[in-house]
């Protein structure tokens, strides 16, 4: 290849393949850029292309009948989207959705191109085989907070995970709902518990945590 695209920075062990499929799948690729809350796919959509996220943030979600959604992972730059794979390899559409949350920039390899670089070059079947392993790993650990009997220690552990330096997250009952996917009423009455114990203080769209050390003795187990 005489010269490589400069979104293969963002993918450098890539950069190394030499193969002429991998060659024709980078002169077929696009580049979008897609505005915020752009919905990137819908549950049984066909998938048509492997994604390259170069920048911005897209939320994959699945959504149930009882109109709960649950976060499964989240795209940001350098990342490929696991669920496009999965489908890509196994066939059938695509079980969840994704939508947009800033505005992203994404290099799309057809499908086609995908299937023929994927069966020619080592390395590229290395690097998407490698990916997808460690977001099944990630989905397992999702799955199992999922199961856990006690949404409070979920909360807690949320809650000390995505604080601030000054100890606050910015974020309604509804989204720690859909983060979390439970009821936003089981959020609200689990912070109000966490209120008066005086762990956090509330205030709309916004939670102030005071005692960190009791609600990681939640998540511990030593409460």
């Amino acid at each position: 290849m005489s010269e490589l695209p400069e979104w293969l920075n963002e993918f450098p062990e890539l950069a190394t393949i030499d193969d002429p499929a991998w060659t024709r799948a980078i002169e077929n690729s696009s580049t979008v850029v897609l505005p915020p809350d752009y919905e990137v796919f819908h549950e049984g959509d066909a998938c048509k292309n492997y994604i390259f996220v170069l920048d911005g943030a897209t939320r994959v979600y699945k959504l149930f009948e009882s109109g709960r959604e649950m976060v499964l992972y989240r795209l940001g730059r350098g990342e490929t989207c696991s669920l496009t794979t999965s489908v890509l390899l196994a066939g059938g559409l695509y079980p969840a959705n994704a939508v947009t949350e800033a505005e992203t920039r994404a290099v799309l390899i057809p499908a086609r191109e995908f299937h023929e670089v994927f069966n020619s070059s080592t390395i590229f079947r290395d690097y998407v085989c490698r990916v997808f392993g460690g977001r099944i790993r990630d989905m397992i650990m999702l799955l199992e907070a999922v199961t856990m009997r006690n949404v409070n220690i979920r909360l807690a552990r949320w809650l000390l995970n995505n604080r601030s330096p000054e100890n606050t997250v910015e974020v309604s009952h509804r989204e720690l709902a859909f983060e979390l996917g439970t009821a936003r009423e089981v959020i609200s009455r689990h912070l109000r518990e966490f209120e008066k114990t005086s762990w956090v203080r509330l205030s709309r769209k916004n939670i102030e945590l005071i005692d960190n050390q009791s609600l990681s003795d939640l998540v511990s187990g030593a409460r």
